[in-house]
Parts: structure tokens; sequence; C-alpha cells
């Protein structure tokens, strides 16, 4: 009882250290001010040769489209003065193959999910006599978590600052099976609307979020269950 009691506790920290990773992603992923403001910044429109709304319309269809299915890709926009399809053929086909990944990791997330709150409730129900045997288990999950997560989380840090190109280029060999991900900012304005640069800014801003998780991670494992004992007098 007590090994199987173990292993719910080290499956919910490792879920645990999932959700500090993709739910801060997927909050910046789908969030259409923060491209638009990065966009901007990185004058990105000028570069293209579009205007501020045009650059809006266009972002919100990459997002809705990515999200859900919704955007219509075949969206027509001035582009140095001449109306035209903004994303070409082989754009649109990779921007599909994102759609289906997202919609995979959704469903891998949902799972992963669930399981969480039934482990949760299991303990509960394996502890329901003693809460604080529950508690300890709740807050050996969240010290795993933390454990785990930060080590991760200076792995890819250390990545970021050594070899982001690299790290890049992997992610994309290894989610996508064609290499339809390989496109020329000469001619294909996906990348020029979302070039390198924006994808380091993205990384910062996605793992600096995952800190702010860990933080949060860390008052639940450490911090509180320490007030607790010097409330009782115990240490």
């Amino acid at each position: 009882m007590k090994s199987f009691k173990n292993i719910q506790i080290l499956i919910l920290g490792l879920i645990l250290t999932i959700n500090a990773f993709l739910l801060p992603f997927q909050a910046l992923a789908f969030s259409p001010k923060y491209y638009i403001s990065q966009f901007t910044e990185l004058s990105v429109h000028e570069s293209i040769g579009i205007g501020i709304e045009s650059l809006e319309r266009v972002t919100n269809v990459l997002i809705d489209y990515i999200n859900d299915g919704s955007g219509d890709l075949n969206i027509v926009e001035e582009v140095h003065g001449v109306p035209t399809v903004y994303f070409n053929e082989k754009e649109q086909h990779h921007l599909h193959d994102i759609l289906l990944l997202i919609k995979t990791a959704r469903q891998f997330l949902i799972l992963l999910n669930v399981i969480l709150i039934i482990l949760f409730v299991s303990l509960y129900f394996m502890n329901e006599k003693n809460k604080t045997r529950y508690m300890e288990s709740v807050t050996k999950a969240f010290k795993i978590a933390v454990y785990t997560a930060l080590s991760l989380l200076i792995a890819l840090v250390v990545l970021y600052f050594i070899d982001f190109d690299w790290a890049f280029r992997k992610f994309h060999e290894i989610f996508f099976t064609n290499d339809l991900w390989l496109l020329d900012p000469r001619t294909d304005r996906l990348i020029q609307l979302m070039p390198l640069e924006f994808f380091v800014s993205f990384t910062k801003d996605w793992l600096s979020r995952v800190a702010i998780v860990l933080i949060s991670y860390v008052l639940i494992g450490f911090v509180l269950p320490k007030r607790n004992r010097v409330k009782k007098g115990t240490f």
C-alpha cells in the first residue's frame, strides 16, 4: 500500500511539472494581444509591406486557426499595395500541422489533468482519517514537481543562451514529420511575420512565466508546511 501511495505521489509530481510548462505556454500561444505587441515591436509589418490593421487581422486569423481551426487562411490583404492571399499553400499546410499538434497536446493535457484529479481524490480517501498525512502527500508531490521542473527550467535556460537555433530546429524535427516548417524568409510571409527574434522573445517570456508557477509550487510544497509546523510547535 505504501509503495502504491508513493507511485501516486510521484505521478502527481510529474503531472504538476508538465502543467508548469504547458499551461503558461498555452496562455501565451493563444494571446493575440501578445503576438501583436511583439510584431509591432519588431516592426514586421513594415518589412512585410502591410499596414497595422492588416497585421492585426492576419494575426487574429493565424491564432484562430491554430487554436480551433476557425481562422480563414485564405485571408487577402494588401502587401506592398497589391491584394494578396497572405498565407501561401506551403504555409497553410504547415499551419494545419501545427493545428493537429495542438489538438493532440490539448487532449494529452486534459487526460493528464483528469488523472491529476483522480489521484488527488484517491489520496484523500486513502488518508481520510488522517488529514495531516493527506497534506503531507500533497506537499511531497509539489516538492517533486519543484525539483523536476527546476531541473528542466535550468536546462532550457542554459540551452536558450548556448544554442537557441539548435533547440529550435530539434523541436521542429521531433514534432513534425515533414520539412514544411523550413520556410524561406525571402518569399514566405509566415516566417516574415514570425522571425527567429519573435521565438527568442516568446521563449524568454514563456520560461519567465514557468518560473512564476514554480514559485507558487515552492510556497505550497515548502513554505506553507513549514509555517504550519511552526504554528503547531513542531520542527
